[in-house]
């Protein structure tokens, strides 16, 4: 059984400040950017790889990192940004653009900007959008001056204050978007039993994602898209508990019996 994390180390966490935006690279946990650049993405497959073939790892570990690497293939083969997202932009100098109104991914992946061409967002990951979308503004903008913030569309629920769905920021972490946008745990709820599910599959076990927080990873370094689900579970049986309720029954077995051999 894997060792809980501490809740005042969940506290902890949750204090970090989050990225002010793309155009400054923050780090967190292992050293690598909150969103993750293709390279370093390409980097972490062949690191997971070792382990995978590795008999010095458990089968427990091999398998949470099997799941890692089909998250990361899945986002290297399609990008990142979905139907549903949004985007903070800013144009230094274009008011229209300023950083405050989200604009949300259309249909076909397409981010639509008023007088402008769409632009496609398809394959692009979010560590490249500030660059794509500098780029594509190119062609109407004389040398424009961008900022790009990422949001990820989730679904908070169980054990939140407030549940739904939510636009989060792809580079904070997990315990930062539950405290700022889901309204904190609720009455009852167990940090150590959230788990992070994909159309109804799990994708990051309690045990997989208590060692996520511990090696400070962001939503974007969870490899998270649109509309998976961050769930907080309630408090299960203390251990004292559950070897209470067994020497209980025990106790009472016990008894039946010498009143049957009596």
């Amino acid at each position: 059984m894997s060792r809980p994390v501490p809740l005042l180390l969940l506290a902890a966490l949750a204090l970090l400040p989050p990225a002010l935006s793309a155009q400054t690279p923050v780090t967190y946990g292992d050293g690598r950017r909150a969103q993750a650049t293709r390279a370093e993405l390409e980097e972490t497959l062949l690191e997971i790889g070792k382990i995978v073939n590795s008999p010095g790892y458990s089968a427990r570990m091999r398998d949470a990192r099997r799941r890692e690497a089909e998250l990361i293939r899945e986002r290297l083969d399609n990008g990142d940004l979905q139907v549903g997202d949004a985007i903070l932009l800013t144009v230094l100098g274009e008011p229209q653009f300023n950083g405050t109104t989200p604009l949300t991914i259309g249909p076909g992946r397409v981010l639509s900007l008023p007088g402008m061409p769409d632009i496609s967002l398809v394959g692009v990951l979010r560590s490249e959008a500030e660059d794509h979308i500098t780029t594509a503004l190119s062609r109407q903008l004389r040398d424009p001056q961008v900022q790009v913030q990422t949001n990820i569309r989730l679904i908070f629920s169980g054990a939140v204050g407030k549940t739904g769905f939510y636009q989060v920021p792809a580079d904070i972490m997990p315990t930062d978007a539950i405290m700022t946008v889901a309204g904190g745990f609720a009455g009852g709820a167990d940090p150590n039993r959230t788990v992070i599910r994909r159309q109804g599959r799990e994708i990051w076990s309690r045990e997989a994602f208590q060692d996520a927080l511990l090696r400070g990873m962001t939503l974007d370094q969870l490899n998270l898209r649109t509309n998976d689900e961050i769930v907080v579970q309630v408090a299960g049986k203390t251990s004292w508990q559950t070897v209470a309720g067994v020497l209980g029954g025990l106790s009472s077995l016990t008894f039946i019996l010498l009143r049957v051999l009596r």
